[in-house]
């Protein structure tokens, strides 16, 4: 079997709730998709069960060379991964191990111990078998877990790039809102001459500079990063002025169609670049809420791959890297 067959057979079983502690976990999910990355698991010091750190121990320590860890993975009970990456963190400050690995059996979070900011910065990556395309977990697997991108540092060379990414994309939006404002607090030239003469090629008349910093004023960015309510506001205040996706909406408890979930991609995240996938996800999902539209609970991650893959063939998306789509 290859490994996106375990990972598709693991997640059947994980619809059946076969694996009910963290045992279970352990020797059912997290050894077998080992065995499949070519972890030996008998030779001394490669990888190592309740691994001791000091009067503590980790699950599993994955080594290279041998009694040298490379990987901590904590394991925990299905549905009870929140919380635990203090543990985790513990573990991997002690040994200085480049890859921290915490996994419920069904939900695999990987993070750079090594980087700033608290748990959640450090994350780079988290992936769903039962709900994620199991082509795109098997690629994140041989990336950061496989025996040979380990041995031969490509893992931790992924996992330290990736951290980086993600850290220059939080800083670049944390400051996009002061920089429009320094060009609106500025009147930059270029961007009220870009402005009207946009606006002349649509009605054919040009606004005066003092009109176009008028306007810009009034919809000028917050300073503030958005908090969870602004945010639905904004998403809410963004489709309303969409007559076509208002009009899916003239009743509640929609259902999350096909032809709901690609329209809603595109006015989201059409025309802006790459985007993680669970990012795509948690918008859409989280505006159809938002407009009364009824919650989908089965088979969520291969439905967004089916939507993905129908705007894909449509010539309005397109696979970027692990794991991030861009929109047209």
């Amino acid at each position: 079997m290859t490994l996106k067959e375990h990972i598709d057979d693991i997640a059947g079983s994980l619809e059946q709730g076969v694996f009910p502690n963290e045992t279970e976990v352990c020797d059912k999910i997290v050894h077998r998709i080992l065995d499949v990355l070519s972890w030996p698991r008998y030779d001394h010091g490669i990888r190592l069960r309740e691994y001791p750190l000091k009067g503590l121990r980790v699950d599993f320590a994955l080594c290279h060379p041998a009694s040298e860890p490379q990987v901590f993975i904590e394991v925990k009970r299905i549905g009870n991964i929140d919380g635990a990456e203090e543990q985790l963190f513990g573990y991997a400050s002690r040994e200085n191990v480049p890859i921290a690995v915490l996994t419920d059996g069904q939900k695999w979070q990987f993070f750079y111990p090594s980087g700033l900011g608290d748990y959640e910065k450090r994350k780079v990556d988290e992936l769903d078998l039962k709900e994620d395309d199991s082509d795109e977990i098997a690629e994140r697997f041989n990336r950061y877990l496989s025996y040979e991108a380990i041995c031969g540092g490509e893992a931790a060379g992924a996992i330290r790039s990736e951290y980086k990414a993600l850290s220059r994309q939080r800083e670049v939006e944390k400051h996009l809102p002061n920089a429009w404002r320094n060009l609106v607090e500025n009147a930059d030239e270029l961007l009220l001459e870009l402005i009207a003469e946009a606006t002349k090629e649509l009605c054919g008349h040009s606004p005066s500079n003092e009109q176009v910093l008028t306007f810009l004023r009034k919809e000028e960015l917050p300073l503030e990063q958005p908090n969870a309510s602004n945010s639905r506001e904004n998403r809410q205040r963004q489709l309303s002025l969409s007559v076509e996706v208002s009009e899916v909406y003239t009743r509640k408890d929609r259902p999350l169609t096909l032809d709901i979930a690609t329209l809603l991609i595109r006015k989201l995240f059409g025309g802006k670049g790459e985007t993680r996938r669970k990012i795509i996800i948690d918008n859409v999902i989280q505006v159809h809420l938002d407009h009364g539209g009824r919650p989908r609970t089965k088979n969520v991650g291969q439905f967004f791959n089916n939507a993905l893959q129908n705007l894909c063939s449509d010539k309005l998306a397109k696979r970027g890297k692990h794991g991030y789509w861009e929109i047209y």
